[in-house]
């Protein structure tokens, strides 16, 4: 039995632990939330900071469990705040997401 960190990057943010895929001879044990343990009977989302339990029943398949369940986004984002730095061009304002975007174009998006 382990726990894994749940970092702000990762995949699993937001989806019930129920949804995630888990390799053979694997399977969760709740989730460790703020010094409570939360079953996976109640199906609870998946948030950053949470510790998702969970077992190996064979030894061999603890390195396969890590590595699924520390799965993260290639790029860093948080559901709650862009890292996405924004420069100055000149008078103009931009932002990194939209450099390749031409100019006459960056200033309003619908």
């Amino acid at each position: 039995m382990f726990g894994v960190l749940i970092q702000a990057n990762s995949v699993y943010c937001g989806i019930p632990l129920t949804e995630i895929q888990l390799p053979k001879q694997c399977a969760f044990l709740g989730i460790l939330r703020d010094d409570r343990v939360l079953s996976v009977t109640d199906n609870y989302p998946v948030f950053a900071g949470d510790y998702i339990l969970a077992i190996a029943t064979n030894p061999m398949m603890i390195p396969a469990l890590k590595v699924t369940l520390k799965k993260i986004h290639s790029v860093y984002y948080s559901i709650n705040s862009c890292l996405l730095e924004t420069r100055t061009i000149g008078q103009q304002s931009v932002n990194s997401d939209d450099s390749d975007i031409p100019n006459n174009l960056n200033s309003t998006y619908y």
